[in-house]
């Protein structure tokens, strides 16, 4: 088979995986600036939630290149609620184990992490819940990180 069959194997198979993931309410990951994520560059993701009785978890996906030069990424969420208070964190997630092996898929020089940064969680009111991610490393811009997103699912019982 060619690299261009395996290719659209592999499509065919992520989109069957991904219609047959129920517990997923929300998942958008929006890309980053070729020339690298700037301080001052968010990626924003809004979410309508109607059932403030069901728990959630909440995911950060981050997509890089395996030229990425650190074994982790500080970023910064902020949580807007529908009556406008805000919640913020500092959150670290680990994209490379201490031996150098990253700890996400990866194919062809691009690696996928998929963070459980939230587990349980109960959204007290209804309504539109914004998610802000900004990039919170020592360095401005930061390369070689394509895509950044969240991922929102429900907690079956």
């Amino acid at each position: 088979m060619t690299r261009t069959g395996f290719a659209a194997l592999g499509l065919i198979l992520a989109s069957l995986f991904v219609s047959c993931d129920t517990s997923r309410v929300f998942e958008k990951n929006e890309p980053v600036p070729v020339l690298g994520w700037g301080y001052d560059d968010s990626r924003s993701f809004s979410v309508r939630i109607d059932d403030t009785l069901q728990a959630y978890n909440l995911y950060i996906n981050i997509r890089h290149t395996t030229d990425y030069s650190y074994n982790n990424l500080w970023v910064k969420l902020k949580t807007t609620l529908p009556d406008s208070s805000v919640l913020e964190d500092d959150i670290e997630l680990t994209l490379a184990e201490p031996t150098g092996e990253w700890t996400g898929n990866c194919l062809d020089g691009t690696c996928l992490n998929t963070v459980l940064v939230r587990s349980n969680v109960h959204f007290p009111t209804k309504g539109m819940h914004t998610f802000t991610l900004t990039q919170d490393m020592r360095i401005s811009p930061l390369r070689n990180i394509l895509d950044a997103g969240i991922r929102l699912e429900k907690i079956s019982i």
